[in-house]
């Protein structure tokens, strides 16, 4: 009896100490379950993260790729920027050198030509002095020449225009009527009034006309000459611009 009372009381306490074991054993199934849960998730999360670092990795590498070629690319047209920006430089130096040596040479053909300016109006002054001294003297030649020739014998008139103007031969009026002179400047004159008559245009043009008389003959003196023919008188039509028109007077 006491026995038997003694298992009652074993059982008893056994089946009082299984039941906090089952409690806990069922309460740590179900933290378990939940752990493995957090776990499978994330695992999922791990890797989706993975992926996400290898597209940004990838990402990475192709911006550095990319940099690195715009790096060569603006370093390649910098240089080219650069070997233009010296070639220009260069071409500005030599324009700056050959301007210094235009403007040189332009003051120096400048001083030049007033140089040869102060000396052609010189020499302008000179041949007109030294011509009007010709003139001179040919007259005073001419009119002691006509006195002591034959009044028959022909004189012969011609002209020549020095600017590539026709040479024009006038004939002798008469052979008794000019023996002085006057009467030779009388006939220039006439020749002046038909010369412009068949060229008016050269009054239009402002040009000057002068007449002058050369003698024909290769010797100076008239001393040799014979007494029955005179010396061929040459009337030279000389065109300048911007003068007057003068005409030969005794």
């Amino acid at each position: 009896m006491e026995l038997t009372q003694l298992l009652d009381r074993i059982r008893a306490q056994c089946e009082q100490s299984r039941l906090p074991t089952w409690a806990q054993v069922s309460l740590g199934g179900a933290a378990l379950r939940e752990a493995r849960a957090e776990l499978a998730e994330a695992r999922k999360q791990w890797h989706s993260l993975q992926v996400e670092i290898e597209t940004l990795h990838a990402l990475e590498k192709g911006l550095e790729t990319s940099l690195q070629h715009t790096q060569r690319l603006y370093s390649s047209q910098l240089q080219d920027l650069s070997q233009v920006i010296a070639g220009l430089e260069s071409e500005l130096e030599q324009v700056r050198s050959g301007l210094a040596t235009q403007r040189q040479r332009h003051n120096q053909l400048l001083n030049t030509k007033m140089r040869l300016e102060r000396e052609i109006a010189t020499y302008r002054r000179l041949l007109e002095r030294e011509e009007g001294r010709q003139i001179f003297k040919f007259k005073e030649k001419m009119s002691h020449c006509t006195n002591k020739r034959n009044a028959k014998s022909p004189i012969t008139f011609f002209t020549e225009s020095v600017y590539s103007l026709h040479i024009h031969r006038l004939l002798p009026t008469s052979p008794t009527s000019l023996t002085r002179t006057e009467k030779i400047d009388k006939v220039i004159k006439q020749w002046e009034g038909s010369f412009f008559r068949g060229n008016p245009k050269l009054r239009k043009k402002s040009v000057s006309l002068r007449f002058d008389l050369h003698m024909a003959t290769a010797d100076e003196g008239c001393a040799q000459t014979k007494q029955d023919s005179l010396p061929d008188v040459e009337v030279r039509l000389i065109m300048k611009r911007s003068r007057s028109i003068p005409t030969i007077t005794q």
